[in-house]
């Protein structure tokens, strides 16, 4: 599945500048080294975009609730065990903390700025997956009583990483072109965890964002499913 419409612009003027300062002052204050405070940089510009993609697709207030941990932690993230998935952050390892939290820490006042929620996942142990409980050839669901009577959606965000990753290549279908992959290239995996009337259901999608020369911000060149389960 590719992404057909554009994601709305990052506010260069107030974050992308804004982030790039902070991130430099506080990392050259914290010893952080320079390719962790570009890292720093990108997860603030790719996490906003991915955020206000969530916030369009919301059907209402309180819907949506999105975690400022990043995404790699699987133990730390989600208290029950997730579909398998691929990892949504091979380099959570080699990050260091001080890293981590100055990310943590700038997603929550991009969160803030947004008016979405932050927080951990919903847990509903018993209510069970969305297909089990559909109508023969309807979309239709079988109200559980073990599942929330209101829809909401849990999103994680992994650490943005350098490069087109190969796993969007074999996503992409073969009749469809690439794109442009000249310049800056970050791959970002996000979950997204719904739970309502009718069940539970999980989804896995990588993002690939490219700088554009002209306007020096991330935007979305790709979106493609990568994993589910219902």
């Amino acid at each position: 599945m590719q992404l057909s419409v554009d994601v709305k612009p990052i506010q260069a003027e107030r974050h992308s500048a804004q982030w790039w300062l902070i991130v430099a002052c506080l990392g050259a204050a914290c010893g952080i080294p320079r390719e962790q405070r570009e890292l720093a940089a990108a997860d603030a510009e790719t996490f906003e975009a991915i955020v206000r993609s969530q916030i369009s697709d919301s059907a209402s207030a309180g819907f949506l609730r999105v975690d400022s941990r990043p995404a790699g932690d699987k133990e730390l993230l989600s208290p029950t065990p997730e579909p398998a998935g691929f990892d949504p952050d091979s380099l959570n390892d080699t990050v260091t903390e001080g890293a981590t939290k100055i990310i943590a820490d700038q997603r929550k006042e991009i969160l803030h700025d947004l008016h979405v929620e932050e927080g951990g996942p919903f847990v509903y142990p018993s209510c069970g997956g969305f297909r089990t409980r559909r109508f023969r050839d309807s979309a239709a669901v079988h109200p559980d009583p073990d599942c929330p009577k209101a829809f909401r959606r849990y999103v994680t965000v992994g650490l943005p990483t350098r490069g087109a990753a190969l796993l969007l290549n074999k996503a992409r279908r073969p009749e469809t072109p690439p794109p442009d992959t000249t310049g800056e290239l970050w791959t970002v995996l996000v979950t997204e965890s719904s739970v309502g009337p009718g069940g539970q259901q999980w989804r896995q999608y990588g993002w690939l964002f490219r700088r554009d020369p002209a306007t020096a911000s991330l935007g979305v060149a790709e979106k493609y499913l990568l994993s589910w389960a219902e």
